[in-house]
């Protein structure tokens, strides 16, 4: 398998991932937000106008019958359902009003501490300084959480120095954990359409053999018109052509989601060029096509790691393409030239027809999938395939007309 070409498969996985994840973040990000509005919005629409000890201590005048508070502060302390006490500097309590029963009427200075910083009794308290007085203010039980909280100085600097790394490595872990998912969800969804492809071809091609075998029947019978011994044999030929579109499409999905593992063995490109060039000249008539291979002095012993009948298949797909697309009215002329340069095997297939369309040339150097038509698409297998084998690949036209292959795949020493 190309490294180059699984290298940038597995980029634009990550890239993808990535996507993923930098969408999943921004999605749960203004989730949080429309929860932190709403949060907002609905505290602010709480009722939570406490009565606190400055507002108390305005409200309560001394007399030579003691503290008197005012009618209306008594009724909003009825409405908060509230409660409050005055101590004086022993701890005792010189006034109260709605004070629960199980409060006592004199503090310590221990008790009046653990009340600042938490509780009394499970009442929620604060308290207010007043000269030599405290007065405290307090709630029902359960009404209000309320804890203190303190951190060492050291502790924070400590924090202030590593957050950002501890910021990093948790994005880090998400993006591979992202990244991980994304390619296993990625690989099953292959699998799915490889085997999905694979049961579709393998049903259509027994009822496809059926019409093959009737076609050619009654292409033979002789008792049949010519007409219709015509019309059998284009029936034929139609379900040759739609066989190899389905082994094309199952070998296209496979070289696409390396499903298709090749076959290495040590093969010769000149020796399959020769087997090649001669099955499709035997087949074909003179007039009709002419093929030069051209073999460099000491190219002849030259091997590759290649699957072999994915090897032959490059130049069945090629010679097939000239012959339907190359727009030559005459004879059909293939130049296949094969030499060795630094290691690597290189052969270039030209032919004399009309050359490729710049729509055609761009659909060849794309990354996307099927863009470039069924016109060219036996080329895109050749490409895939001489990806598939490490090489690399580029067509383009001929200056004095035609078009033109150029492979590269590094040879096997020894």
């Amino acid at each position: 398998m190309s490294l180059k070409y699984n290298y940038k498969k597995t980029i634009r996985l990550f890239l993808y991932g990535v996507a993923v994840l930098v969408m999943i973040i921004l999605l749960v990000g203004v989730l949080n937000l429309v929860f932190l509005f709403v949060g907002t919005f609905a505290y602010i629409n709480m009722d939570t106008n406490y009565i606190y000890g400055g507002t108390v201590m305005e409200a309560l005048t001394l007399t030579e019958n003691g503290y008197v508070l005012s009618e209306e502060m008594e009724q909003e302390f009825a409405e908060q359902n509230q409660w409050a006490m005055l101590l004086d500097e022993t701890g005792q309590v010189i006034w109260s009003i709605r004070k629960p029963e199980e409060l006592k009427e004199i503090y310590t200075q221990s008790d009046i501490a653990r009340m600042t910083r938490y509780y009394l009794n499970g009442y929620p308290v604060q308290l207010r300084v007043w000269e030599d007085r405290i007065m405290v203010v307090g709630l029902q039980k359960d009404a209000v959480w309320k804890y203190n909280l303190e951190f060492p100085i050291a502790w924070m600097e400590f924090i202030k120095r590593i957050w950002w790394y501890y910021f990093l490595i948790n994005f880090t872990w998400i993006v591979v954990l992202a990244f991980f998912f994304t390619r296993r969800y990625t690989r099953k969804r292959e699998q799915a359409r490889i085997e999905w492809i694979s049961g579709v071809s393998h049903d259509i091609r027994t009822p496809l053999s059926v019409v093959m075998g009737y076609a050619d029947t009654l292409e033979h019978d002789e008792e049949l018109s010519a007409e219709t011994r015509q019309q059998a044999a284009m029936i034929r030929h139609q379900s040759v052509v739609m066989k190899e579109l389905i082994a094309d499409l199952n070998l296209t999905s496979q070289l696409e989601y390396s499903m298709q593992t090749p076959r290495r063995e040590k093969v010769r490109p000149a020796e399959v060029i020769r087997n090649i060039a001669a099955e499709f000249l035997n087949d074909s008539l003179p007039e009709q096509l002419e093929i030069d291979a051209q073999i460099a002095p000491g190219a002849e012993g030259v091997c590759v790691k290649a699957d072999r009948q994915l090897f032959m298949r490059i130049f069945r797909n090629l010679i097939n393409n000239s012959l339907k697309h190359s727009g030559q009215e005459d004879i059909v002329k293939i130049q296949i030239s094969m030499w060795q340069e630094k290691g690597k095997c290189r052969i270039r297939y030209a032919d004399n027809g009309v050359g490729y369309s710049e729509e055609i040339l761009r659909g060849l150097c794309s990354r996307k999938k099927d863009t470039s038509g069924n016109a060219i698409h036996g080329l895109q297998i050749v490409k895939k395939i001489i990806l598939a084998h490490g090489g690399k690949i580029r067509f383009g036209n001929c200056e004095e007309g035609g078009s033109y292959c150029l492979m590269e795949i590094r040879r096997e020493r020894g």
